[in-house]
């Protein structure tokens, strides 16, 4: 063995040692969060686990994997991995979901410093200085702070494993184009096989794995290209109709379903969320930089949405400062390529969750794959200047700080009380953080306030106040206090304000509470029209979130009533909502129970609408096609 091969050996064993020993003081930093709770979206997205427990192992897991509707995919791949967690909601605990988000965590960490060294080896750095610049940024991108949503808020799994797939996604492609060099087959191979399924596995975790394409053009036209990584034989072969037609596609398919119809359930228009969202944009690379308690935070309903170019007057300034950075990144391409490649690098990440979609204005867990870039650069551009030593020496720093909030961050994930107590104090505008604070201070025993906060929440927060009309209403369900006055009240707050798709959840809550006798104050009679009254809402409003679950709800109103007609009246008009195989069985039996066996019998021979959902509905049609069979057999009996 040369003097070289001993030395290079000898460091390899001493950075890898280093890296372990990162893995080993992140997992310490993460775990006082296993102890935090269920927040959010978690209820809603994991609750149906278990649901068909009574068909068996299998129909249980892919009927769970199937119907999730977290998105246009179902995010199967993220489901399945929540399975694994846990079978059965009603036993389920935070703990062993939170652990596996932090593992999920550490793996992309392994991903990330495979990247970098992969990258850096690409871009022509010493053999010597890559493990060490590829620890540093592998280091600053697991202990940051911000990070701390995407891993401790159990459903932003999701974000994981895209990420993950997008990971491997991006080193197949730097290996592929390598090889195209040496052997042409082969190298293609690895960027359609390889880059091609990563791309399909990131989807279907979340869709925004779709700027995997993304990253990579930037990646290709920002930093090899510049860094005299010209492009091998045959290269556009794969890049054209593998990379750049899909990113195409991306642009094309943002600009067709630009729409203000679809925010009507938001409290903001497409033309507000364009403008606030550059304003968010810097509001994230300010919380890269300079790390706050007071915003990581899961809840930012309380920001101000812009609502011309003038107010707040940072929205002009900051669309200002977004276009000057889009143009120095093409400006800076050739000269600084590290910086024009971490802008790139940025804008990019964002471009499916900070732009048109009718999503939330402001979640950190965004960033979790976009600040990437910038911690590269960072790293990088140390190795160009002459006070190598000192920038170092600041990084280093920032990485220590940066490890501290995140501890307390995560310290304070782990204490339910405390988080809801710091949020509600960080953000008293902010009706989610008001709830939370609610419902911990309740969890705890705790009568009297802890905070005082007799300032109503602003007009321009009002997108809760529907979903808290209707908190209140099951309150006063299940304390059984419930009247006219208050159904009355509830109706009217709903008029006039936006109802958001989260009081979805509420009313199911209140609608359960009264079915279980909760509030036996409140008769059939009364419950009737309210749910009548807000059918006529929806109507008003042309935005149906209640719609199906209002019809389920008052076709068993009827059915207690003895009114088969307006039963399956409702029956129908729910099953046309949202067409379901139980809905279908509902129905067929409800037919039957009528004596109506011929109608029930050709009412489950025909399955059009539940096949009209796309392959989704047609496999779960096949997994259920059993139960149906079932009651076929049973109604050829009677006939």
């Amino acid at each position: 063995m040369d003097i070289q091969s001993h030395y290079l050996n000898k460091h390899s064993i001493i950075w890898s040692s280093l890296f372990f020993l990162l893995l080993i003081i992140s997992y310490l930093i993460y775990s006082p969060s296993i102890s935090g709770i269920f927040i959010f979206d978690d209820i809603p997205n994991l609750s149906p686990l278990g649901k068909y427990s009574n068909l068996g192992f299998w129909d249980n897991f892919w009927l769970f994997i199937l119907e999730g509707n977290s998105g246009p995919t179902g995010r199967p791949i993220s489901l399945a991995s929540f399975f694994l967690n846990d079978i059965n909601w009603s036993l389920t605990l935070p703990a062993s979901f939170i652990t596996t988000n932090i593992f999920i965590h550490l793996l992309n960490g392994v991903l990330v410093f495979w990247f970098c060294l992969k990258l850096t080896n690409v871009l022509g750095f010493l053999q010597k200085q890559q493990a060490g610049y590829s620890l540093l940024i592998t280091a600053l991108w697991l202990l940051h702070p911000m990070q701390t949503t995407a891993v401790v808020y159990v459903i932003q799994r999701m974000t994981e494993l895209s990420a993950m797939f997008m990971l491997i996604g991006l080193i197949f492609f730097l290996y592929g184009r390598e090889l195209l060099a040496k052997n042409i087959k082969k190298g293609l191979f690895i960027l359609f096989i390889g880059v091609g399924f990563s791309l399909l596995l990131a989807i279907l975790s979340k869709e925004n794995g779709i700027l995997l394409v993304a990253y990579i053009l930037v990646i290709e036209f920002f930093l090899l290209q510049p860094f005299k990584q010209l492009p091998p034989n045959k290269y556009y072969y794969w890049l054209i109709p593998a990379i750049i037609i899909p990113f195409i596609a991306i642009i094309v398919y943002l600009g067709l379903i630009t729409s203000q119809n679809n925010f009507a359930d938001r409290d903001f228009t497409l033309t507000e969320r364009l403008l606030t969202e550059p304003r968010i944009l810097f509001d994230y690379l300010y919380h890269i930089f300079i790390p706050d308690m007071s915003y990581t935070t899961l809840y930012h309903d309380d920001y101000k949405i812009s609502k011309n170019l003038l107010s707040p007057w940072t929205t002009l300034l900051s669309i200002f400062g977004i276009a000057l950075l889009f143009v120095l990144s093409f400006k800076l391409r050739k000269k600084t390529p590290l910086i024009a490649f971490a802008i790139a690098w940025f804008f990019a990440g964002h471009l499916i969750e900070s732009t048109v979609l009718p999503l939330e204005l402001y979640f950190e867990h965004r960033n979790y794959l976009p600040m990437l870039g910038i911690f590269i650069a960072i790293a990088l551009l140390a190795t160009s200047s002459i006070y190598k030593k000192a920038i170092l020496g600041f990084v280093s720093f920032f990485l220590i700080i940066n490890s501290f909030f995140l501890y307390l961050n995560t310290s304070l994930w782990g204490n339910p009380l405390a988080l809801g107590i710091s949020w509600f104090k960080s953000h008293p505008q902010s009706e989610r953080s008001r709830l939370l604070y609610v419902s911990v201070t309740n969890a705890a025993g705790i009568k009297k306030p802890l905070i005082k906060s007799d300032k109503p929440i602003s007009k321009e927060n009002s997108l809760f106040y529907s979903t808290s009309a209707l908190l209140e209403l099951k309150k006063a369900c299940s304390n059984n206090k419930i009247s006219t006055d208050i159904l009355s009240s509830t109706i009217n707050t709903l008029r006039d304000n936006v109802i958001h798709i989260s009081a979805k959840t509420r009313f199911m809550e209140f609608v359960n509470e009264w079915r279980s006798g909760k509030c036996s104050s409140l008769k059939v009679s009364e419950m009737i029209p309210f749910l009548l009254n807000l059918t006529e809402l929806e109507n008003i409003k042309k935005h149906h979130i209640f719609s199906h679950d209002i019809h389920l709800a008052l076709s068993g109103l009827y059915r207690i009533n003895r009114n088969f007609q307006e039963t399956m009246n409702h029956l129908d008009r729910a099953y046309i909502e949202h067409p379901t195989v139980e809905l279908l069985i509902t129905k067929a039996e409800m037919l039957a129970s009528a004596g109506l066996y011929k109608e029930a019998l050709r009412l489950l021979n025909d399955t059009s609408l539940l096949e009209s959902r796309g392959l989704r509905g047609k496999v779960i049609l096949a997994v259920k096609q059993k139960k149906i069979d079932q009651l076929k057999n049973v109604l050829k009996k009677k006939i």
